[in-house]
């Protein structure tokens, strides 16, 4: 008997080999099904990025909770553990208002929605990079339509959503199929500060990212739900896989950062115990770390970089503002107490006025010693102590934000802060365009 023989008949007689083969087979059957299925969904996201558009696919925009509809006061569903903003409003009116007023009450909306999207109708502007490619802007029963022109032939679509607050940008995004999700973040966006579309960031032609089509980025699912959960409160009333439009909670609200807040308001109602009254995460269990845990989920934290290298000269990561401020030496010397907080209050919109952030460098930086240090949000009391840092040589009553935290254009015709907090001396190399790698490590790696 031969040994290719011998082994057929020990695998047909002997139980045990029989125990062994079946479970390896089943394994195999597995992977193999697994990789059809990865397969199969690549390729389906290929042939609709390249039939999406020709048409416009939707006869009526997105109606958003809280945007367009009011929240139901029963909740989204029977037993639903959130309850809209309006609701935290009666009894935190003034961080309400300042909250209305900020970018976050703003980072997701329909694009017909907004007052841009009139401004836009009739606009035709070339492409950056394309210059015999023409995209086309209108404004029609109340949606805004973006239109590519190119060797003679139109392509329409319909925008769905407008992601950003539009004090900096305003990026378009259509949805392809909302259960993935799929969605298509159109080719070019809206730079506040220059009035005028430029390349959404990410989709430079040279070298073309990964799904870049002639009208725009079709993302991979997870990179589609990070979009709009950063965007948004909830994205679905189910579970985070798709996006639900009708049950989704657009915008950064109160619940996003405090968490679900029925279980706080029906205890309030009744005159509950401060342990009933306890959010999962409320003011009393801020600490740096966890604040910049909680920013960095969509600001980006230094975590995220992978096996990359943060290096000074990687002037793109002004636009992570964690990831800078964990770098500073503000940071890494304060013992735990110096976060986004330290300067910025939380509901309200980041004040422009920067000669006024100096008072809190000042509160430590000041000759002397310790002094008195601003108090943190509902967390410590006015007059809290901590050891003083250095004064600085050059000016040390002023101009701290603007020799240490200079505004910096990363690429996108957008000025960031540097919130690395240093100063650059003499013999020390200029700021770099960046190490694109890293940037795209921050990007896509998944909200935690």
């Amino acid at each position: 008997m031969s040994g290719s023989t011998a082994r057929q008949h020990t695998a047909a007689t002997d139980p045990q080999a029989r125990g062994v083969s079946r479970p390896a087979r089943r394994a195999r059957i597995v992977v193999a099904l697994g990789l059809g299925a990865i397969v199969a969904a690549g390729l389906w996201l290929v042939v609709t990025a390249r039939r999406f558009p020709p048409g416009p696919r939707r006869s009526s925009g997105p109606r958003l909770l809280t945007v367009d509809q009011p929240f139901p006061p029963g909740g989204r569903f029977p037993a639903d553990p959130y309850i809209g903003s309006r609701v935290c409003a009666e009894c935190h009116p003034g961080e309400s208002a300042l909250h209305a007023r900020s970018g976050h009450a703003a980072t997701l909306r329909p694009a017909g929605r907004l007052p841009l999207a009139r401004r836009l109708d009739g606009t035709t502007v070339a492409d950056p990079e394309w210059p015999e490619v023409r995209w086309s802007y209108r404004y029609r029963n109340g949606q805004l339509h973006i239109a590519r022109t190119a060797q003679g032939r139109l392509e329409e679509c319909i925008v769905d959503y407008a992601f950003g607050s539009g004090h900096h940008a305003t990026t378009f995004v259509s949805v392809i199929d909302p259960g993935i999700p799929a969605i298509l973040e159109h080719r070019l966006t809206y730079y506040t500060q220059r009035s005028a579309l430029g390349i959404t960031p990410g989709q430079l032609a040279y070298p073309p990212p990964p799904g870049l089509t002639r009208h725009g980025l079709v993302l991979p699912p997870q990179d589609a739900r990070r979009c709009f959960q950063c965007h948004a409160t909830t994205i679905s009333s189910r579970d985070d896989q798709g996006i639900e439009e009708e049950t989704m909670i657009p915008d950064v609200s109160c619940e996003r950062c405090h968490g679900p807040g029925r279980g706080h308001v029906v205890a309030a109602r009744r005159g509950g115990t401060a342990a009933e009254l306890a959010l999962p995460f409320a003011p009393d269990k801020w600490t740096a770390e966890s604040l910049l845990t909680l920013c960095g989920a969509c600001h980006r934290h230094p975590s995220e970089a992978g096996s990359f290298v943060i290096r000074p000269q990687e002037i793109h990561l002004v636009r992570f503002q964690p990831v800078g401020l964990m770098q500073s030496r503000c940071y890494k010397e304060s013992g735990g107490t110096f976060s986004c907080l330290t300067c910025h209050d939380p509901h309200a919109r980041a004040s422009s006025d920067r000669p006024s952030y100096d008072v809190v460098c000042l509160s430590c930086h000041r000759r002397g010693g310790s002094s008195p240090e601003p108090a943190r949000p509902e967390t410590e009391a006015a007059g809290t102590v901590r050891t003083g840092g250095t004064p600085c040589p050059v000016s040390p009553a002023r101009r701290c934000v603007e020799c240490h935290m200079p505004r910096v254009d990363a690429g996108q015709f957008i000025l960031f802060s540097d919130h690395w907090i240093r100063v650059r001396r003499p013999g020390e190399p200029s700021p770099g365009p960046g190490n694109p790698a890293l940037e795209q490590n921050l990007f896509a790696t998944p909200a935690p």
